[in-house]
């Protein structure tokens, strides 16, 4: 029975640390032009027109409409549905925008590898949708998952100038970083991509928490 109990104590503690055997992957630095490379709009001040909208306009500048509560809190902005035609916008690049809210006087090495992985992500975008990872792919795919795991251990450790960890903002890194070894570690997709599109949602949410934890003091 003692060595029952041992044998169960050892199989919870393997299975519990699993993660820690998993290779690490070294960071590789991208260069700002490479950041944001599904950005159709490359202009700063963007005037709205007729039938536009902040979600469709954050689509163009950053990729994805998910980065919309992006554009309305740096625009300050009350209400998304009551934005005007005509109205100016400023949308600079994401990382000029994390600098702007503080975000990096506090922690700018997790700023960078999250922007990093963001885009390797968005950058194979399109093998994704055919359902195909091929080595440099998954290469890709580890490297940003990766980044991805340094970023969130990281953050669970306070800081000068932090007075509370981001928990929202990790939480929603880390699904990230699980739906994207989802698709290295099995190989599979849902039919309509749906699985591919919400990692780059919880890397839309996860930077609005970030702006948002900014504006509280980091609390």
């Amino acid at each position: 029975m003692k060595s029952f109990a041992i044998f169960m104590l050892l199989l919870l503690l393997l299975f519990g640390s699993v993660s820690c055997f998993r290779q690490r992957y070294p960071h590789e630095h991208l260069q700002a032009s490479a950041l944001e490379p599904l950005a159709k709009l490359q202009t700063v001040d963007y005037t709205l027109r007729e039938g536009e909208t902040l979600a469709s306009i954050a689509k163009l500048r950053y990729g994805h409409q998910n980065y919309y509560p992006i554009i309305k809190l740096y625009n300050h902005i009350e209400d998304e549905a009551q934005v005007p035609a005509n109205q100016t916008l400023k949308m600079p690049e994401l990382s000029v925008v994390l600098a702007d809210e503080g975000l990096t006087r506090v922690i700018p090495h997790e700023l960078s590898l999250i922007l990093c992985s963001r885009a390797k992500y968005d950058r194979v975008l399109d093998q994704l949708r055919a359902h195909q990872i091929p080595e440099d792919v998954k290469q890709q795919l580890l490297e940003a998952a990766d980044d991805l795991q340094q970023v969130t251990e990281s953050l669970r450790v306070l800081k000068p100038g932090m007075s509370a960890v981001p928990l929202r903002m990790i939480g929603q890194l880390e699904q990230c970083k699980d739906g994207i070894r989802v698709f290295t570690d099995t190989g599979k997709f849902d039919s309509y991509s749906y699985d591919i599109d919400m990692v780059q949602q919880h890397f839309a949410l996860a930077l609005t928490y970030a702006v948002n934890w900014a504006r509280d003091g980091f609390r």
